[in-house]
């Protein structure tokens, strides 16, 4: 994707910018010894890795004792995760990675960190459980969302989708929606997810939906766009019950917004807008109410020059943001926790290119 070119990009310049010393290790030290097997509320961070490299590695964060470890899967099993680590979902008491470009969901022991199987498919990004025994995985560069058993590990169906790369989707009133970032397409598709058949749709105002999100009315909210190929991002409010578009939120030309996310009374939306410029407007962690008019007009959380954020969290429990700096791809992350006032509490070293996080 277009995104990811220009990843690779940003790569390259912040490489240099590395070497002027604009970017800053951290010195915070790590834990390194087995992650403890107990009950506490722990923090998995999804680390990337470099694109091609296959380094994509697990982090996790203890934050009611303030501990960190990192190289998680690798330390347990003697290998390492493979190229892209998109996205975690727990199903079944167990962890399922969605390793992008290795072509391959990884299903994982949380007790001990082991791998308990595979399962092999093509780009796997995002994973919806819809039922005790089955899930969709959406796909990228394909027009595929593949229906997989969560019990016995297998793909079990395909659903051909009208438009190329299925991303985004979400559960609501009983039937699933899914988002297929595609510059063509400007709908929304409902399936059942008892046929595993595209049912209906609903017209967006924008194009090349991406995402999808719920607010605490039952509304659904569709990030769409790609900045790259000139198309306007937007959010969407639709009400699925008169299968209506409420209002659409319009970005100014060429600002690109990614992961949004409500919080847990599902009354705000974060989202982080990235400047791959280097310069600090339109980058940065953003928020706004579902009932707001209009777009923020300016960051909670600011990006110096040359930075900019690749992963966000809210912490259900006390709506602590979390966010992942990726410092170009070229050396480990961090992460760092705000309070709900923007004001910075901690930060953590992680692995390489923190992109998602699942609270457990």
């Amino acid at each position: 994707m277009d995104r990811k070119n220009i990843k690779i990009v940003i790569v390259f310049l912040l490489c240099i910018i590395s070497f002027l010393g604009a970017c800053k290790k951290d010195n915070i030290p790590q834990n390194n010894h087995p992650v403890p097997n107990d009950s506490s509320v722990k923090v998995l961070v999804a680390c990337e890795g470099s694109l091609g490299n296959g380094n994509g590695s697990l982090s996790v964060y203890f934050p009611l004792k303030d501990s960190i470890y990192n190289d998680v899967y690798q330390s347990a099993n003697g290998q390492t995760l493979g190229d892209v680590f998109q996205s975690i979902t727990k199903i079944n008491n167990q962890y399922f990675f969605c390793i992008n470009n290795s072509d391959k969901i990884i299903i994982l022991n949380p007790q001990n960190w082991l791998q308990i199987n595979t399962i092999n498919l093509s780009k796997p990004r995002y994973i919806l459980p819809v039922s005790n025994n089955k899930a969709y995985v959406s796909s990228l560069f394909s027009n595929k969302v593949f229906v997989i058993n969560t019990i016995n590990y297998t793909v079990e169906k395909q659903i051909s989708m009208p438009y190329q790369n299925p991303e985004g989707m979400i559960i609501a009133d009983g039937f699933a929606y899914i988002c297929n970032w595609d510059t063509a397409c400007n709908k929304l598709y409902k399936i059942d997810t008892n046929t595993d058949t595209i049912i209906d749709s609903i017209t967006i105002g924008g194009t090349a939906p991406q995402e999808i999100s719920k607010d605490r009315e039952g509304k659904l909210w569709v990030l769409a766009g790609n900045a790259a190929k000139g198309k306007t991002t937007t959010f969407n409010r639709l009400d699925i019950s008169t299968k209506s578009l409420l209002k659409t939120y319009s970005f100014a030309p060429k600002v690109e917004a990614i992961k949004p996310m409500f919080n847990a009374t599902g009354d705000t939306l974060y989202f982080i807008e990235v400047n791959y410029a280097g310069g600090s407007i339109n980058n940065g962690i953003y928020r706004m109410r579902y009932d707001d008019i209009s777009l923020p007009g300016s960051a909670l959380i600011g990006c110096s020059v040359n930075q900019y954020y690749w992963a966000l969290g809210i912490e259900p429990n006390s709506g602590n943001i979390y966010v992942g700096d990726p410092k170009g791809f070229i050396q480990n992350g961090t992460v760092s926790i705000y309070n709900t006032g923007g004001v910075l509490l901690h930060n953590f070293n992680v692995g390489l290119g923190p992109g998602h996080f699942y609270f457990n």
